[in-house]
Formats: C-alpha cells, structure tokens, sequence
C-alpha cells in the first residue's frame, strides 16, 4: 500500500467486518499471499500481525464440542471468561447494612454478626427495613463477618472513624515548646546535662497503680541517681526530680527525657522554666535519643530489682532504702567505660575507650568546687564498701521475700 490509513478511522465493529471478509481468502492463501494479507490488514486496522492471524484463522469457523454441540467463531465476541461463581452479597446490600450498623451504634463487624443474629426482629422493624423482600433479609441474616466488613469498608473509611476521638488538646501545644533533640545534636562538652526515664515496676500486668523508678544520668561522668515512685503522677516526679537536683555534688545544666506523659506536661515545663534548666525530648519512637540512661536501666536497676510487681507499701519502702544504696555503690566504686576516640581505617571501625568511677570524672572535670571535691572524698572514705554491699543484699533479700509472701497470702486466703 503507498497511502496510509491513521487509527480512528475504523470502529471496532468495522474491523471485525473486516475480518469477516478476509478469513476464508486468508485460510486458502499460500504462505506468500497470507503474508502479503496480514501487511496490508495490519496497516489499515492497526491490530497486531499474531492477534490478526489468529482472528483470521478463527472467524467463521465451524467447531463441534466433545458433547456434539455446533459453534461458530465470531471474532466480535470478546473471549473474557465469564466462569466462576457470582456473587451473592453485592454491594447494592451495603446501604442496607449500614442501616444496621448505625442503628448498632457503629460497632466492629463481629459484634454486628452477632447483633443482627440475636436482634432481627427489632432490626427489621426499622422503618428504612421494614419492607425489604425476603430474600435480602435472608442475606442480611446469614452474612458472615468478612462479608459485613468488605461491605462497610469503603462506608467507614468514608466516614473516617479513627478521626473521631479528640486528643488532649494542650498536648501537641506542650510537644511544641519542648524541642526535640536526637542523640547526634548532643553537645560535646555537656557536663551537667541529666537524661532521666522512668522503669516500670508492673510485672506481666500494667494495670493498677504499682511503683516506678525515675533515673537520672549525667552524661559526661555516669553518675546516676535512683527514686522510686509509687506512681507517674506528677506530683512525684516533680519531687524526685527536686530531691535530685539538691543532692547530686554538681549544678544540673539541661533535662532531657522521652515523651511520655509523665514527663510532657505543663507541670515539669515549668519546673524546669522556673530554675532556667532547658528542657529537651527525644523523638518518638527512638530509644538512642537517651542511649546513657537507657544503659543505667539495665545496669542499676533491673540487674538488682528484676522484672517483678511491686505495688505494696513494703515493696516501696525497701525500694527506696535499696536505690539509695544502689546508688552510693556504682557512682563510689564502680567503674564505667566511656568512649573517647573513634576512627575509620578502610573498612574498619576502631574504638578507644577509658574505664574510670563516676566518682573520678567528677574530681577530674575541673567543674567542682574544693567544698564539693572535700565532701566527695569524705563521702568516698566514710562509705565501707563490704558493708554497703551486704546491706545491698539484706535489702533485695528482703524485697523478695515480701514479694512471695504477698502472693502466698493471697492464695492461703
């Protein structure tokens, strides 16, 4: 062909009558003609050359089914499988459904299961239900509870109910004026900077009120602080942190904590405001924003007082006797490794770092004053470490024993 034809021109049932024509000239063709078919056909309806010959070789053809039926190729019919079960709850019953589900107070798809079953005669009694026909009723009884929640999930979604509880309002105004800090923006030289978390002494079961441990770390030297808590509120924090403050041998220079509730709120903003100590976050979900007293939560607390509820009033005494304790022994006596050199040599990392007591960077760090290095050094010499250590022991002894007597009570009872 010299001219060319452009697509458009033929409508889909023009090439088919098309097809129509040429299928029994095509199927007498020799090798060459048919070649010189499909060019031309190719050009002026723009199919193909494979999907054209196999058109042309099947339209109008006679063909007889293993059961003797007769039928005949018709290359207009689209060859679409229309197999497979139809369905039987369609989306014309999703209106309906959400009806009920609305009447149900918008409840989960199994609670509706099994609201529709056990309430069907109030349910169709609905003036919107009422006059529905039999067999929709009858699908409505016997949808299951994936059928119920394919049906209304483009309804809630629409909707949008996972919107429709409110946050606390102050909450996201509180988030905003506590900057956030990741580790990696730390200061170098922070000395006076605490990190402090809270450990949860609940057991296996977080429910009720049990007690808590607040910990305070000083980044640069390690030296850490424990308080027990009977609870998160407030009222606690703010005391333990006071406590804190008064008793560590150096001026604290920054907070920072992560964002829980018992530390986002107005009450320690202010406390912080009111002593000029700036006030620092983690980001959420990052546990490294804290990485030095996420360490201490192990080392200092759960390696002594374990995973176990303690929510008694004797629990809590011998807990606050023990963190003291704790304490006085790990910033005294036991030394800490900190990093002080990290390099790359091709493809390795080589780390450098040096073990000292808490109580030995303090001394060394040139910030204390000679009354505060003279009450450290009496503090050291008057302090028997066997004896501590004893006590320390008599202590968890103690609280476990409380522990199982607790429970041995409840079950003589």
């Amino acid at each position: 062909m010299v001219s060319t034809i452009p697509r458009g021109v033929c409508t889909w049932e023009g090439r088919m009558n098309v097809i129509r024509k040429n299928a029994p000239r095509y199927r007498r063709a020799r090798k060459k003609k048919k070649s010189r078919i499909l060019d031309e056909l190719s050009a002026i309806i723009h199919f193909n050359r494979k999907y054209l010959a196999l058109l042309l070789r099947s339209a109008g053809r006679t063909v007889f089914t293993h059961y003797g039926t007769r039928v005949i190729a018709d290359p207009g019919v689209s060859f679409a499988s229309c197999r497979g079960r139809k369905k039987v709850y369609t989306t014309d019953l999703a209106s309906r459904l959400q009806v009920i589900w609305e009447m149900a107070g918008c409840i989960s798809s199994v609670h509706l299961f099994a609201f529709i079953r056990a309430n069907h005669d109030i349910v169709f009694n609905h003036p919107d239900l009422k006059d529905l026909p039999r067999d929709v009723k009858r699908k409505l009884r016997r949808m299951s509870r994936a059928t119920i929640d394919r049906l209304l999930r483009p309804i809630r979604d629409k909707m949008e109910l996972q919107g429709r509880y409110q946050r606390n309002p102050h909450a996201s105004w509180l988030k905003k004026t506590i900057p956030v800090q990741p580790h990696y923006e730390k200061p170098a030289d922070a000395f006076g900077y605490l990190e402090i978390d809270l450990v949860h002494h609940c057991g296996e079961n977080s429910r009720g009120q049990f007690a808590y441990t607040l910990t305070a770390t000083e980044i640069t030297t390690g030296w850490t602080e424990l308080r027990t808590l009977p609870n998160k509120a407030h009222i606690w924090v703010e005391k333990a942190l006071k406590d804190i403050i008064g008793s560590v041998p150096f001026r604290v220079t920054a907070l920072h904590s992560d964002n829980g509730s018992e530390f986002i709120n107005r009450y320690l903003a202010k406390f912080a405001r009111d002593r000029g100590i700036p006030f620092t976050r983690s980001r959420a979900f990052h546990k490294n924003d804290a990485p030095y007293v996420e360490s201490k939560n192990w080392t200092l607390v759960r390696t002594y007082i374990g995973y176990r509820r303690y929510d008694t009033e004797r629990e809590l005494v011998l807990l606050k006797r023990l963190d003291r304790l704790i304490c006085l022994k790990h910033n005294l006596f036991i030394p800490t490794m900190k990093l002080v050199e990290k390099r790359r040599e091709g493809g390795r990392v080589y780390k450098r770092y040096k073990t000292e007591t808490p109580r030995n960077r303090l001394l060394a760090s040139g910030r204390l004053t000679k009354t505060q290095k003279r009450r450290l050094t009496r503090l050291r010499k008057s302090t028997d470490y066997f004896k501590l250590t004893r006590r320390i022991d008599n202590l968890i002894r103690k609280l476990d024993q409380a522990y199982q007597s607790k429970y041995s009570a409840r079950r003589t009872a």
